[in-house]
Parts: structure tokens; C-alpha cells; sequence
């Protein structure tokens, strides 16, 4: 496993990031968000892609992607997810 240290510059701390991990974030940036409207209004908002959809690009299951989620919660402050997904935007132009 190829797994990189990463400086954040927000925290000031170091942190492993797998590829997979990062593969990860790829998929959550280009998967819309979903929600459900009724009437023209929001009914119910959920405000993230599903996990079914990244589980199929990533090719594992559901609960997967939910550890995958967790652990982001876990291990990373939103500042350094910023960071990140910055970094895969960079990758991606």
C-alpha cells in the first residue's frame, strides 16, 4: 500500500492518506448531492452523494463507503478535508 504522509496546512499537523481515500473524495466531489422536493419545496434535504452511487464507482458495498465516511469524520477536521479535495481538483484540471 502506498500510503503518503500529507503536511495540512490548516492544522499544522501530519496525516497518512491512502489512495484509496483519496479515490474516495474524487468520487464524493463528482457525485451530486441528493435531496427530495415536493412542491417546490425542500421536503427532506439529505446533503450527500449516496452512498450507493460511490459504492458502484468504487466498485464496494454501501457499508464500505459508510466506513469510509466515518473515518474521514474521525481522523480528519474539515479544514484538512478542504485541503484535500483541493488537492483532488488540482489532479483532476
Amino acid at each position: 500500500m502506498n500510503v503518503k504522509k500529507r503536511y495540512m496546512e490548516s492544522t499544522g499537523r501530519t496525516r497518512k492518506v491512502t489512495p484509496r481515500m483519496m479515490e474516495y473524495l474524487g468520487h464524493v466531489i463528482d457525485t451530486p448531492t441528493v435531496g427530495e422536493w415536493k412542491d417546490g419545496k425542500a421536503w427532506r434535504c439529505v446533503d450527500k452523494a449516496p452512498d450507493e452511487v460511490i459504492g458502484n464507482k468504487m466498485e464496494v458495498t454501501r457499508d464500505r463507503v459508510a466506513q469510509y465516511r466515518n473515518a474521514f469524520k474521525r481522523m480528519f477536521t474539515k479544514e484538512e478535508v478542504l485541503e484535500l479535495c483541493e488537492e483532488v481538483m488540482k489532479e483532476a484540471a
